[in-house]
């Protein structure tokens, strides 16, 4: 008998007890938890906080989580969500809900009056103008009950001004510049704020980082004298505000235009 592509198929078709002739792939179980043939930096996915198996993230900031819970507002006359009352141009402000039928339009914005009720002139328009503006006011950064202290000015420096400190009785320049960076961090969370578009949304950035691979004590890992480094990538909101520069200082390194010689080992912050 003579077999053709079409005839075998048919055959295959109708009986299909004889399918076993085949090979056919056999279904695998993945344990997430235990498999490592899926490489160093993968594990049980989750996409609310997507970590390596190492602890580190994995493209973190990809899915913005725009579910996560709102801190409460601390003035007692702000009203979340208010109804807009009146029916505007085709294009209009506000949101609805999409998980209800007919959802009326509501604020965005925290409010302390009804919306919608008095008409706008755009020809007159008040503002005031405040100096100290607060950053606090509805960070979209850190929470107002989340902002620390920290130990450096870094509020004094100016464009250009650098501050000097050096290392500390019993400490190291690692430890001081590990020190520093975290709290210059801290610092530009507290006082920026996430760029926004011409429609008020969020503009994210696409970053990868160069991450110093550490031991379990948290030292760095070296080849030579180069840190060992792996990547960590993703999208992050992108901030405006301040920015420095952390730069480590030896004993007699000069340190501004004027020739001053540093005086001891400590670390340079440079407003930007």
């Amino acid at each position: 008998m003579t077999w053709n592509f079409r005839s075998l198929f048919a055959f295959l078709l109708f009986f299909p007890h004889t399918q076993g002739l085949l090979p056919m792939a056999k279904p695998q179980n993945v344990d997430w938890s235990s498999d490592k043939s899926q490489g160093p930096d993968t594990q049980a996915p989750d996409d609310r906080h997507p970590t390596g198996s190492d602890g580190s993230e994995i493209n973190p900031g990809t899915k913005p989580d725009a579910a996560a819970p709102v801190p409460a507002h601390n003035n007692p006359d702000a009203v979340d969500h208010a109804m807009i009352r009146g029916a505007g141009s085709n294009e209009q402000v506000g949101g609805r809900d999409e998980s209800q039928v007919s959802a009326p339009t509501v604020s965005l914005h925290p409010t302390s009056q009804p919306q919608g009720d008095a008409a706008e002139d755009e020809e007159e328009v008040e503002y005031d103008i405040i100096d100290g503006a607060s950053l606090k006011l509805n960070s979209s950064t850190v929470p107002e009950q989340s902002w620390v202290d920290l130990k450096y000015p870094f509020n004094e420096l100016e464009f250009g001004q650098g501050m000097f400190i050096p290392v500390p009785k019993g400490g190291t320049t690692d430890k001081l510049m590990s020190d520093l960076h975290k709290q210059v961090d801290q610092y530009r969370k507290q006082n920026s704020e996430v760029e926004k578009d011409e429609d008020g949304d969020d503009v994210m950035e696409d970053v990868a980082i160069n991450k110093k691979m550490r031991n379990e004590d948290g030292t760095v890992m070296l080849d030579g004298d180069k840190p060992r480094l792996g990547i960590k990538s993703g999208f992050r909101p992108k901030l405006i505000g301040p920015n420095f520069a952390v730069k480590a200082v030896v004993k007699g390194d000069i340190i501004n235009d004027d020739e001053q010689e540093a005086d001891s080992d400590g670390a340079l912050v440079i407003r930007l």
